[in-house]
């Protein structure tokens, strides 16, 4: 990667792509996958950190970004009630995802 800016970045390919920071700036999913996504881990990246909710704007989304946050809420939900192996820092991390989920849920249902 390399960054042209603080809001975009170049692959070796050739490809713009959108980085954390603008897309925080933003405020909302556009339900495109976007590689650095900070509201929904669309690639299931173990070191994924959900952005923090002053970013989150309250607005109405395309019905595939809610179809991806209510999906990945589920998720999480399901692999908290269902597993009790996880470290207490595992632990955490879920919960703090659920409650990031819900409040995407919240802002753009």
């Amino acid at each position: 990667m390399h960054n042209i800016g603080e809001d975009w970045e170049i692959t070796v390919e050739g490809l713009y792509v959108a980085t954390r920071g603008f897309l925080s700036r933003r405020g909302y999913c556009c339900a495109n996958k976007c590689r650095n996504c900070p509201y929904i881990n669309w690639r299931s990246a173990p070191n994924w950190q959900p952005v923090e909710a002053c970013f989150v704007k309250r607005t109405r989304v395309t019905p595939k970004a809610l179809a991806g946050a209510q999906a990945m809420l589920a998720y999480h939900e399901q692999q908290l009630t269902n597993d009790t192996h996880y470290t207490e820092g595992e632990r955490s991390i879920l919960q703090a995802r659920i409650v990031h989920y819900r409040l995407l849920i919240e802002r753009w249902g």
